[in-house]
């Protein structure tokens, strides 16, 4: 109900008039603050697996096929999107990120910081959108 300037109001409708006004801008903006978490989590998505190339930790893609956001509406008014590995390739998250020893012991692999990268972009992403609803 878009209420204007104009438009005459009776007192005894007035809560009813103001509850419907909230209830409305609640559900369009609520929509405009999960597609802002759904790009963040887009966006982390695809920073992680460009930092990722053949000469870093997979030959095959397969690690990067598993890569995955979980959406979902945990309340009436809270909703996630959570950015994660999937079985069994979410074992190497944590030596790509941080690298590790070769196999013959002797050397250490370069650490390849794909998560911390995609989390600063989501963080970003998230910030810019979230001041374009307030705008």
């Amino acid at each position: 109900m878009n209420v204007g300037a104009t438009k005459k109001i009776r007192p005894d409708q007035l809560t009813k008039t103001l509850a419907e006004s909230l209830l409305e801008w609640e559900q369009e903006n609520e929509e405009k603050f999960f597609r802002a978490i759904d790009d963040a989590a887009d966006a982390c998505n695809e920073t992680a697996g460009q930092y990722l190339t053949p000469g870093h930790g997979y030959k095959t893609g397969e690690y990067k096929r598993h890569f995955a956001i979980e959406r979902q509406l945990t309340g009436r008014h809270s909703y996630s999107a959570t950015w994660h590995v999937e079985a069994p390739h979410y074992r190497l998250t944590h030596l790509l990120e941080n690298g590790h020893l070769t196999r013959d012991g002797t050397k250490r692999t370069k650490a390849v910081k794909h998560i911390k990268y995609g989390r600063q972009i989501a963080e970003q992403v998230l910030d810019e959108k979230m001041k374009g609803l307030w705008e």
